[in-house]
């Protein structure tokens, strides 16, 4: 029997250029915590994705749901902790959940990941060294299923980014991150100053590369209850690379 896998815990400082004019962490700051604590795990447990692209395989993010109560700032002092919790059909369930020096939860966050044939650029059947691991008994930070996110048309707001160089991963293709940072940038900045982001649900969909153009738009679903719909598509082709939905809260 495999032996049980232990959670993964690392600290983090919030440094002046991971804040936002707020004085606190960005979101985007979160998702690199949550993705430097994954990859430590990885390679730590031996399914690195060194390890994957010796198969000719690589990890890709695909989902993610994040749930915020607190945002940290700058110099403050971050516990993260993270664990593989299992499988959803292709997806490999990663979980987080982030603390500040007091103990009290910051926010959490579940995630799906697949495994990409590097040669064919397809998902492909989780491997069997990953089915096969032993995963903590403990309940999943977000319980989510990760059913596909259908949003409405929207064009509310609008906004075109370029593909920079240094917005590129060790794919060769656009960190996960930068598309939860689009999303989040196509809000207008009176509305981001007045509001704080409580909840991200992102779908990935599709690769954008150098210099490609991405066409941002966001509408509300509900002004009332702050939640509003990402759609992000690659202007060259219209296809839809990635699609968010977001709830906001009044700052305090």
């Amino acid at each position: 029997m495999a032996e049980t896998i232990t959670p993964w815990t690392e600290t983090f400082r919030v440094r002046s250029y991971e804040v936002e004019p707020s004085g606190r962490a960005s979101v985007e700051t979160l998702c690199h915590y949550f993705e430097t604590a994954a990859s430590g795990h990885a390679q730590a447990l031996g399914f690195s994705i060194e390890h994957l692209v010796e198969r000719n395989l690589t990890w890709v993010l695909s989902r993610l749901h994040l749930s915020i109560d607190a945002l940290p700032r700058w110099r403050d002092e971050v516990r993260l902790t993270t664990w593989p919790s299992g499988q959803n059909g292709l997806f490999a369930t990663r979980e987080f959940l982030l603390h500040d020096a007091a103990d009290r939860l910051l926010a959490r966050a579940t995630s799906g990941w697949v495994t990409i044939d590097l040669a064919r650029r397809r998902p492909m059947r989780l491997p069997a060294f990953f089915r096969a691991l032993s995963f903590p008994d403990r309940p999943r930070a977000l319980d989510d299923a990760f059913p596909r996110l259908r949003p409405p048309d929207v064009d509310a707001f609008e906004r075109r980014f370029r593909v920079r160089y240094g917005d590129l991963d060790l794919n060769g293709h656009v960190n996960n991150v930068q598309y939860v940072a689009w999303a989040v940038e196509t809000m207008p900045p009176p509305f981001i100053e007045a509001h704080r982001l409580a909840d991200l649900q992102i779908h990935l969909r599709a690769e954008t590369h150098y210099d490609d153009l991405v066409l941002a738009r966001a509408g509300t679903e509900d002004a009332e209850t702050g939640v509003f719909w990402h759609r992000l598509c690659r202007e060259a082709d219209g296809r839809e690379v990635a699609v968010a939905r977001t709830q906001w809260v009044a700052d305090d």
